[in-house]
């Protein structure tokens, strides 16, 4: 007697796939959830991407109409195949539909900061290797000036600014309009281990390296939330979850964010721009429960008053991108509450600190503060990795160090890059183990410590700033002979960058204020010097390299003497 075989359903199948860790191909994701959620609300905006349906919002089921239209039309520009197609928009959430679109057509995504300078988008071009763009007017014309529009180079106008001159750039609104029945419902890559994304983030080096990152990795951790009880349109809880954000969608934690939403079926508000009292003012109004934000946000929110606004609505805070100091988090836990009892907030809210990296996929760790029923009582703080990674902390000889003691933090797991695009060769190892360049201590069980990072890596503002890639820029600058950049302390940046520069002529000749107009025509804001110190020589080691450690010391010097 022959056995009956049960054929699982393409859908549950995902899904099973998806609760257990394994992800989904990013170019399908929406369809998958459109499935799951239909009707349920989705997604509000400021507004639509030029090209679609004119709204503000939309459903789970309309979204993935959205995508499979944008996807028809990366198609038809020839973004499929693998072709790694550079993103260069403003922080509408336009991003996110592309990113979507071409991952559905069969390209790779590589989101890019609009805020970029030519000569920067020009390394990224050589480091992606990309062969196709859909950029803002502003961004085209930038490149077209900066001779970055090879013949060879798709280009795509997102209809945003004025279009440009450069004779291969499609008109993509134009395009939607004569093609409005054509979507693509049908899939790209549905393996989650293949590249779906390149993020590109600074080195070392003094070049720019693009993070291959997989819809696994993305998605894996993520993907989970599906099966999380929130963002329920019936019952007592209808209504009540939404996710307000004012992240680049460039940056890995502000994907992140949208994809957790996303994920667990809850209300997301995109927000274009990040103005302390424009966001305190629309958290009155929204009353979300969920705010994800970067510890320079929490610091301007408080700077902007947030300890005399109503943000009881919050049962959740969450940071990333850097550590958030503890008795901020704190605070922020009373300003928001456990739940509401007859209208009266009632304890405190959860404060949820993530460590995560463009090199992980997004967070890999959580610092929780646990709410509280009352504001005399803080609770413990809990430390630990996510489900999904291993940590180990080694010594300078790559020796697992015992447990709880400080060593540099090595990662594993599916959240881990695949591979750097331009450094191949500073990737994970053999045995899958990426070095992150911080420092922490591991416990058993998967608890956790951050102790603090490398000092080659800056961040300012939430974002990771290499000064090898700043100096190479500033190098060609004509007067300066040698230059380095160091981080100082800022109350609200975190760090903030500061040139020390030897001129090619006497001190006296050269001119701080042109060097630093220059700067900010070459290299982007939050990335260029805010001050320049002139010096007559760089601290350095035995070897002849600059000792980053002592040039920090004297800029510290440099600028306690012009404060005095």
């Amino acid at each position: 007697m022959m056995e009956k075989i049960v054929q699982i359903p393409e859908y549950w199948r995902t899904v099973g796939q998806m609760l257990l860790g394994g992800g989904v191909g990013l170019g399908r994701l929406t369809s998958v959830l459109a499935e799951s959620y239909g009707e349920r609300p989705a997604i509000f905006a400021d507004r639509a991407p030029l090209g679609l349906e004119d709204r503000s919002s939309w459903t789970y089921a309309t979204l993935e109409e959205d995508i499979a239209r944008l996807a028809a039309a990366h198609e038809a520009f020839g973004h499929g195949e693998g072709r790694r197609v550079l993103v260069i928009l403003q922080n509408r959430i336009d991003v996110l539909f592309h990113l979507f679109a071409v991952a559905r057509a069969g390209g790779v995504p590589v989101p890019v900061n609009a805020r970029l300078k030519a000569e920067e988008l020009g390394a990224i071009l050589e480091v992606t290797q990309a062969q196709a763009v859909v950029a803002d007017g502003d961004v085209l014309g930038r490149m077209h000036e900066g001779g970055l529009l090879r013949s060879d180079l798709r280009c795509c106008w997102s209809g945003h600014g004025a279009k440009p001159q450069a004779k291969q750039v499609r008109d993509l609104v134009d395009w939607m309009a004569s093609h409005t029945t054509e979507s693509i419902h049908a899939m790209g890559t549905d393996d989650p281990n293949e590249v779906a994304l390149l993020l590109c983030t600074s080195g070392t080096t003094g070049k720019p390296k693009a993070a291959a990152l997989t819809s696994a990795g993305l998605l894996g951790t993520l993907g989970r939330l599906l099966a999380a009880p929130v963002g329920l349109q019936v019952g007592w809880r209808k209504g009540r979850d939404l996710l307000m954000c004012a992240l680049p969608l460039t940056h890995v934690m502000g994907l992140s964010a949208h994809f957790a939403a996303l994920c667990a079926g809850i209300r997301l508000l995109h927000l274009e721009s990040f103005e302390p009292d424009v966001f305190l003012s629309r958290l009155e109004v929204e009353r979300p429960n969920v705010i994800v934000g970067v510890p320079t946000m929490y610091a301007d929110l408080e700077r902007a008053g947030a300890a005399e606004r109503d943000l009881s609505s919050v049962q959740m805070w969450v940071s990333g991108a850097d550590v958030m100091p503890p008795d901020r988090a704190r605070r922020f836990q009373r300003y928001g509450a456990l739940t509401q009892v007859f209208g009266r907030p009632l304890g405190t809210a959860i404060f949820a600190d993530i460590y995560g990296m463009v090199e992980l996929s997004g967070p890999m760790a959580l610092r929780l503060y646990p709410s509280s029923p009352s504001h005399q009582i803080d609770l413990p703080v809990l430390s630990f990795v996510l489900p999904g990674f291993e940590v180990r902390a080694v010594d300078e000889q790559g020796r697992v160090v015992g447990w709880g003691r400080v060593g540099g933090l090595q990662v594993r797991g599916a959240g881990v890059l695949k591979t750097y695009e331009g450094a191949a060769d500073a990737g994970p190892d053999a045995d899958g183990w990426f070095t992150t360049g911080d420092l922490a201590r591991v416990w058993p069980g998967g608890l956790f410590s951050f102790v603090g990072r490398s000092r080659d890596r800056l961040k300012v503002g939430g974002f990771s700033v290499f000064p090898a890639e700043v100096e190479e820029i500033l190098r060609s600058y004509p007067e300066v002979a040698e230059v380095t950049v160091v981080g100082l302390p800022d109350s609200r940046l975190g760090e903030r960058p500061v040139a020390l520069l030897i001129p090619k002529r006497s001190p006296e000749q050269f001119d701080t204020e042109a060097f630093l107009v220059w700067a900010a025509e070459h290299v982007a804001g939050y990335r260029r010097p805010r001050q320049v110190f002139v010096v007559s020589a760089l601290p350095r080691g035995n070897h002849g390299k600059i000792n980053r450690s002592e040039a920090t010391r004297l800029a510290l010097s440099i600028a306690a003497q012009s404060d005095a």
